[in-house]
């Protein structure tokens, strides 16, 4: 566990909140969004590397960061803010140990990608298998009532959101009642603010999703959310429900989907991960088939679902299709 005071911060969380108490520079605006951005860094270097001291800051965390932040799909544009905000932290620190390299450093010194056009890093989807595998675990873990119960029920719950509809994890868990309400009525689920580029869109709800907010209904009372518990932040439910995945994923992992998700570069060989990201992999894969299937090719199929998953580029679905993508584009 990582050390916390007692009021239940961590040191690098009360180190982070004083360096920006203390400070005038920029304007007001820009100040609270380096903030945010900063405060999501400094949760996960507690989570992942057990940090102590942000003077020990290196350019290995912001290598972490940037990988784990492009697993959750986010924007070119919005990680070079993010780093943009860690950096102005960081020139703050009055006894930093290291130097961070600026983007080109990273890049070429860790082979970091930060082109607004995606790289295409092997395949992340699921497979039928693992998914079923994950849900039954989530269930029997619910059904043991033991340490993890509720997580676990939530975990399954938050799943079949992802993978049926190709909702962001955040999106799933930050779902109010009234949202699902407003779905069973239209068969159209409105993602709105808690869409990580801050635009609306319309998604079909699907048979097994339906299954979900029906029964979420019966147990969330009016104003409520279903998977953020009272006086938890949106962000904890998402790393709270993400834990149990990291936590359990090499339990359900096959082989084949161990062969699906490896990729190779210059000569290094890469296995990405099970991860939630990894559901609207599968569910982009599936859409894309569909609309061919229809009579569509590839890129009208891409046009199509790109809207659906909260993107306006065929480029980034390219990068959902992973290796898939190839042979399709080229006879469209």
């Amino acid at each position: 566990m990582a050390e916390k005071t007692a009021k239940g911060k961590s040191s690098i969380m009360q180190q982070f909140e004083k360096t920006f108490r203390h400070t005038r520079s920029n304007s007001f605006g820009t100040r609270g969004r380096y903030k945010s951005s900063c405060r999501k860094f400094i949760e996960f270097l507690n989570e992942k590397f057990k940090l102590k001291n942000l003077k020990n800051l290196h350019d290995k965390h912001l290598v972490s960061y940037i990988e784990y932040r492009q697993d959750q799909g986010v924007a070119a544009k919005t990680l070079k803010n993010d780093l943009a905000a860690i950096r102005f932290m960081h020139d703050m620190l009055p006894e930093a140990k290291y130097t961070l390299s600026d983007n080109d450093g990273l890049k070429k010194n860790y082979s970091i990608s930060l082109d607004k056009t995606p790289a295409i890093k092997g395949d992340r989807a699921w497979t039928n298998e693992e998914y079923r595998k994950m849900q039954k675990l989530a269930l029997e873990v619910y059904r043991d009532n033991g340490t993890g119960a509720r997580t676990a029920k939530d975990v399954h719950s938050v799943m079949t959101l992802c993978r049926t509809m190709g909702l962001r994890v955040t999106e799933a868990v930050a779902m109010t009642r009234s949202q699902a309400e407003q779905a069973l009525r239209t068969g159209v689920y409105q993602v709105k603010n808690e869409a990580k580029n801050g635009k609306w869109r319309q998604v079909p709800v699907s048979m097994a999703a339906r299954n979900v907010l029906e029964k979420k209904l019966r147990e969330t009372p009016r104003g409520g959310r279903f998977f953020v518990r009272e006086n938890e932040k949106t962000h904890r439910a998402v790393n709270r429900i993400e834990k149990f995945l990291y936590n359990n994923r090499k339990k359900i992992e096959t082989q084949e989907g161990v062969e699906l998700r490896t990729w190779q570069k210059d000569g290094v060989t890469h296995i990405n991960e099970l991860t939630f990201h990894g559901l609207r992999y599968a569910y982009v894969q599936d859409r894309v088939q569909q609309e061919i299937g229809k009579g569509f090719t590839a890129e009208q199929a891409a046009q199509r679902v790109t809207k659906e998953v909260g993107h306006e580029r065929t480029d980034v679905i390219y990068v959902y299709l992973a290796k898939k993508n190839k042979k399709d584009k080229k006879n469209k």
